[in-house]
């Protein structure tokens, strides 16, 4: 696994935008247009009528699924490979915040789907990626009220409880701690539930205060092609690891970030930031989590 991008502290890479960005300037540019568009897509939730109108960048397509037939790493059909792209809803009790997260959602499928196959520069050039893509909302079973919204944004829904609850854990500390870390408690681990989209090579899981600004295809060809694959080689000579000297892995699982600024000292014992996640869905690892977390005993 390699990082390719910090979530905090300034440092950007692989084509994310982390809205702790330090230009203000940028962000005050980003903010009035991120907020021109969520003014239309309100607009447009209000509305009874389709999703998105003809004259916005989704088309008719892209509101709903742009998945295609064979979403395998191998398309030997032509097709583009189908790349999952995941959210989660985990608490939604105060009404501003959950409003907040809505109008995200539509922001961030927007950048996705403007940095994917299926999107047509005005300029009449090629597409930015050769890869198609699908939303998923995971949402949790006490916010499931909220999923008919999502679900007219473009995400297929997956509502679903804890996949650990606190009576589950076995360590006493984290037992004793778990529902006072951070926002959401045990209910946050329903992410790894990105692990269950086996439909797709690839699951990208965001957190929403990010927007893609340009194509990840290097990441995902890392991951689909073999290592002495032309396009494997080119994609990971671009790709710019957190510790160039340490060696590739034969198999790329996963790319992930660092919650560098929450570990003291820093990057000494560094947890993994549950807000990007690139992962080879597969429900032993999804297992395999969930075991960790239960055995509870990896410290404080």
């Amino acid at each position: 696994m390699v990082i390719i991008a910090r979530r905090r502290g300034g440092g950007v890479s692989g084509g994310i935008l982390s809205i702790c960005s330090p230009s203000r300037l940028f962000l005050a540019t980003v903010a009035v247009a991120l907020t021109i568009y969520i003014l239309s897509v309100r607009s447009i939730l209000q509305s009874p009528s389709s999703p998105f109108p003809a004259n916005t960048d989704f088309d008719a397509t892209s509101a709903r699924s742009v998945s295609v037939s064979s979403p395998s790493s191998d398309a030997t059909d032509g097709s583009p490979v189908v790349i999952a792209h995941a959210i989660s809803l985990i608490k939604c009790s105060k009404g501003p915040s959950v409003t907040g997260f809505l109008d995200a959602a539509a922001v961030l499928r927007q950048s996705i789907h403007k940095n994917s196959i299926h999107y047509r520069p005005k300029d009449g050039g090629n597409p930015p990626s050769k890869y198609s893509y699908q939303m998923y909302a995971i949402v949790h079973t006490s916010c499931a009220e909220h999923a008919k919204v999502l679900e007219r944004l473009g995400y297929e829904i997956m509502v679903r409880d804890h996949p650990v609850k606190k009576e589950d854990v076995r360590g006493e500390w984290l037992r004793n701690h778990i529902e006072s870390e951070n926002c959401c408690g045990s209910a946050e681990f329903i992410k790894l539930y990105a692990y269950h989209l086996t439909k797709h090579p690839i699951a990208v899981h965001w957190d929403m205060d990010v927007a893609i600004l340009q194509p990840m295809d290097d990441l995902y060809d890392v991951m689909i092609y073999p290592s002495d694959d032309s396009r494997h080689v080119e994609a990971k000579r671009k790709i710019e690891k957190q510790h160039p000297e340490d060696p590739w892995p034969e198999k790329v699982d996963a790319f992930l970030t660092r919650d560098i600024t929450s570990a003291k000292p820093w990057e000494k014992v560094t947890g993994v930031q549950g807000g990007f996640l690139v992962a080879r869905p597969d429900p032993a690892v999804f297992d395999a989590y969930i075991e960790f977390i239960k055995e509870g005993s990896h410290g404080r």
